[in-house]
């Protein structure tokens, strides 16, 4: 509850006058009251959607279906069930992401598999968070997120794949940890795993830990852009571009969910763009979270609005 996910939500709360009960301290579960009024609450998750709809937007595949039903540019996807059909499909798009069905942060995801070793390492290191586990075609492309508040766009942010600037001195490894106890102070889960995953991704880019990268030479160091691998997050609500604004507004319409991240890979070159992720249960989170944790705050207490 002391995250920052849950109180820049619980301190725009505040400033209005609403109460917050927290139902345990472990977990982003609390109730806003406010004149008789109460909400529960889950990040930016609220008892205003309902269970089977916050399943399907929730779970990856079942997202991937519903949107390529009615038309929406999506990856290609299969369950994972046995290792024959899954090399099959490695061997049909050449290079896969696998990932658990309904984890966040880029917990358990591999991205660019592109051996059969690979892929065994891949689903065992998915499995560890979950059993249920999807293989996606593997689009390239810059990661939007568009956030919608009572089906309105309110924000849109950029996430960039974690990296390191080199000094001429230190190795990669080193420069990671000096990242991440900086990072530590501000925000704890916004660090860059020191795991196998950023080890393959690393070997993909053709680095390793022990190399030592010359002075100012920015290094990416992780194939994933989550926040939560170590990601940067860029605000771009004002320049994001209009048309994709308009695909993800179709989306949050069809998906009937007031309060929704929508998640895109647009390949900038093409013009191309992917629909690759939904989060019902969104962490309302800075840079952004201020603007976003004030639509929300207008959209479930109108009359407390400034």
């Amino acid at each position: 509850m002391n995250s920052v996910y849950t109180t820049t939500i619980t301190r725009e709360a505040r400033t209005r006058g609403i109460q917050i009960e927290v139902i345990d301290p472990r977990t982003p579960i609390f109730v806003l009251r406010h004149k008789g009024k109460s909400i529960r609450c889950y990040n930016a998750l609220t008892d205003r959607v309902g269970a089977v709809t916050f399943q399907m937007t929730q779970n990856k595949a079942l997202a991937n279906v519903f949107l390529k039903s009615r038309g929406f540019p999506v990856p290609a996807q299969q369950l994972f069930t046995e290792p024959v059909s899954a090399e099959r499909f490695l061997k049909r798009y050449r290079s896969i992401v696998v990932k658990p069905c309904s984890q966040w942060g880029g917990r358990g995801v591999s991205v660019a598999v592109k051996t059969a070793e690979e892929l065994a390492c891949a689903v065992r290191f998915a499995k560890r968070f979950e059993e249920e586990i999807i293989l996606e075609q593997y689009v390239e492309g810059v990661d939007y997120r568009l956030i919608f508040v009572d089906f309105k766009f309110v924000a849109a942010i950029r996430r960039r794949s974690a990296h390191v600037e080199g000094n001429g001195r230190d190795s990669i490894r080193n420069l990671v940890q000096a990242k991440n106890r900086q990072e530590r102070r501000v925000d704890p889960s916004h660090i860059i795993p020191l795991d196998a995953e950023t080890a393959r991704n690393l070997k993909v880019l053709g680095l390793s830990w022990e190399q030592v990268p010359a002075a100012g030479r920015v290094v990416r160091v992780r194939l994933t852009s989550n926040y939560h691998t170590g990601g940067d997050v860029d605000v771009v609500t004002h320049t994001v571009n209009r048309k994709l604004v308009a695909l993800a507004r179709r989306a949050v319409k069809a998906l009937n969910v007031p309060v929704i991240g929508i998640d895109f890979l647009v390949n900038e070159a093409s013009g191309r763009s992917w629909l690759i992720e939904l989060s019902p249960d969104l962490a309302i989170s800075p840079p952004e979270g201020e603007e976003v944790a004030r639509h929300f705050m207008n959209f479930l207490f109108p009359e407390t609005k400034r």
